[in-house]
């Protein structure tokens, strides 16, 4: 059954076969009378900001105006750091920063508030496809990780989806102020932060500084085009990889195989157009998330363990 309304919450589109596959989805639901609501943190028109394979994401982008009206909603104003500050100086201290012994003092006497230390001890627990990740300090919903531990480390989605699911909240020690030659741990310390917000789980850190300071990069003031300085563009240089295999079919295509990858020039020009907007957005929104997890709404909304 075709569904008469159809919600799609912060809309993107990452890749060009993410944009065909939705151009042809739009095109049956829209000829079936389904009304489409989405939000986007882009415009049609910037949802393909790499700027490979232009032709196929207009395509995208013109069944997606088709079918939707495009409204702009944006304000510049950050309303989950305005809520954290129309609450400072109350409550339990979760950010503890600088890094040093009154942070560390400060994380260690909430842990001791809120955790049984008698059941403290570490455990395991279930990732995916029979894969398990080894928990250092746990006790009942609560676990206890140094940052190397959870982001240092080779680990992904998965596993921050599954460190969501086991505990209602973590405890996380030591983040560093990020620089080029750590940028992995910065990606992966993002992909933990979304992964802990999507689930409602509350985050007591300390970290060496400010959450907009994190992400400055080396020598940086934290604001304006200094995070530009860790900038990642692995993840588009591997999605070109995959497209230069022709392991991906087009799924509209009669017959034919996915665009082929573009070549080392064309990949150079995308990384200048890309300009880094994806890994600002990200940072820029961790950061937003970061000061959102410490205010009474975040905290009361989280599920009951």
């Amino acid at each position: 059954m075709v569904p008469s309304l159809l919600c799609f919450d912060e809309l993107q589109v990452t890749d060009v076969f993410a944009a065909v596959a939705l151009k042809g989805l739009l095109e049956v639901l829209s000829s079936e009378g389904t009304v489409m609501v989405m939000t986007s943190n882009r415009s049609p028109d910037e949802l393909n900001s790499h700027g490979l394979h232009e032709d196929l994401f207009n395509h995208f982008v013109q069944s997606l105006k088709a079918a939707c009206e495009p409204v702009e909603v944006s304000s510049g104003i950050d309303y989950r750091r305005l809520i954290f500050s129309s609450q400072s100086g109350g409550g339990l201290c979760l950010y503890h920063s600088p890094l040093g012994g009154a942070a560390e003092d400060g994380m260690q006497r909430l842990w001791r508030s809120m955790v049984p230390q008698a059941s403290v001890g570490p455990t395991t627990i279930n990732v995916m496809f029979g894969r398990r990740l080894q928990v250092p300090h746990a006790s009942g919903g609560s676990a206890w990780f140094s940052f190397p531990e959870l982001c240092a480390r080779p680990l992904g989605a998965a596993d921050y989806i599954a460190v969501a699911r086991s505990f209602h909240t973590v405890f996380l020690s030591g983040v560093p102020a990020f620089t080029m030659q750590i940028r992995d741990q910065a990606r992966r310390f993002i992909t933990l932060v979304d992964e802990l917000y999507n689930h409602r789980v509350r985050l007591v850190c300390s970290a060496q500084d400010r959450p907009e300071r994190l992400f400055a990069g080396s020598g940086g003031s934290g604001g304006g085009e200094a995070i530009l300085d860790l900038i990642d563009l692995e993840s588009l240089q591997s999605e070109t990889a995959a497209e230069g295999g022709k392991l991906r079919r087009n799924v509209l295509a009669d017959g034919g195989v996915a665009p082929v990858g573009s070549s080392q020039k064309a990949l150079q020009a995308a990384a200048h157009h890309y300009g880094g907007m994806e890994e600002k957005f990200a940072f820029r929104r961790a950061v937003s998330r970061l000061y959102e997890m410490q205010t009474h709404g975040y905290l009361g909304s989280r599920p009951r363990h």
